[in-house]
């Protein structure tokens, strides 16, 4: 109860420095912009580096690059074009251009589903780009694993299963399907996450000794003008606007989880600006967050990631 109130405490004062971080807006662009990515030729060298942490024994940037824009997986509340738009704009060329801008900007690491398949991925690595593969895998319908032999047979180097999986796992009471995805990822040695839309996941998953290597929830504030409304607890809101219904309560209990924690939807979905979700998320606890960008916007938000991470105060420890 003690952690729990000195965290709140420390949440109101450290409010009132945020004010202090440099604005930056969306708007500017990194003086130097990398080149085209194509796909012939070395690569260039990365100009930025990131503060990394680790899970299990890889080293990762604790920004990491989120999938869904690339893929064309658009929370765009009511817009129906936006899915399309996106599409159309992150051609393969272009997602090949974004990975290259990510790495020269010192993100190592990409967050993907697996049935969207790497290609893309595959051609950087063979370009000689080093971005690393979390992937994400779900249970199949007829219950079988092979989205997650799929993944470490691609090349991942952790797997975790997607939120909306654990979500329904742990509802249903298939905690032993959990255990068993656990111990099928680590017997390629790789590291093996749950990932969790619903704080109850998490609980649950603590309290039974689940025992993953790291945690992949959301988590962002409700200063924002869609946010769910006093009494509106669904995890995914309505009209799709909402994926951290219970921010407070989020960070009261991860503070004494002891595994890495990658905090995703910290934005929610582009709702608040990443000068505010970003120093939430990092000083609620999160280790890693995962964040969809466009390539226009790597520049600015590695720029903003390293500056809420210098002098960073916190109450959690890392965790890695």
């Amino acid at each position: 109860m003690a952690n729990s109130l000195n965290r709140r405490r420390f949440i109101q004062v450290s409010a009132l420095g945020a004010a202090a971080l440099p604005a930056v807006s969306r708007a500017q662009q990194d003086a130097a912009p990398a080149a085209s990515a194509s796909q012939a030729g070395p690569l260039a060298s990365p100009k930025n580096t990131l503060p990394t942490g680790r899970i299990g024994d890889v080293a990762y940037s604790r920004l990491m690059l989120g999938g869904n824009l690339l893929s064309g997986y658009a929370h765009s509340r009511d817009l129906a074009y936006v899915a399309e738009l996106m599409r159309r704009y992150n051609t393969d060329a272009k997602i090949l251009e974004t990975l290259e801008t990510a790495e020269l900007h010192g993100i190592n690491v990409i967050n993907s589903w697996v049935r969207d398949g790497i290609s893309q991925l595959q051609a950087h690595w063979k370009r000689g780009g080093k971005m690393k593969w979390i992937a994400q895998a779900r249970v199949n319908p007829n219950g079988d694993l092979d989205q997650f032999k799929q993944a470490a047979d691609q090349g991942a180097s952790a797997i975790h299963i997607t939120g909306d999986g654990a979500d329904a796992l742990v509802q249903q009471g298939k905690m032993d399907t959990l255990v068993r995805i656990l111990d099928l990822v680590r017997s390629y040695k790789l590291s093996a996450g749950i990932g969790a839309h619903g704080l109850r996941t998490i609980v649950e998953c603590e309290k039974a000794k689940i025992n993953p290597d790291f945690y992949v929830k959301t988590l962002h504030t409700h200063d924002y003008h869609t946010a769910p409304k006093p009494g509106e607890t669904d995890d995914l809101g309505r009209y799709d606007n909402s994926w951290c219904s219970n921010p407070e309560e989020v960070g009261d209990a991860m503070f004494n989880v002891t595994k890495p924690w990658i905090a995703f939807k910290v934005l929610a979905a582009g709702a608040i600006p990443p000068q505010r979700g970003f120093r939430y998320a990092f000083e609620n606890g999160a280790d890693f967050i995962l964040v969809g960008m466009f390539d226009w916007q790597i520049a600015e938000d590695v720029q903003i990631t390293k500056q809420v991470l210098t002098g960073l105060q916190r109450l959690r420890p890392w965790r890695s």
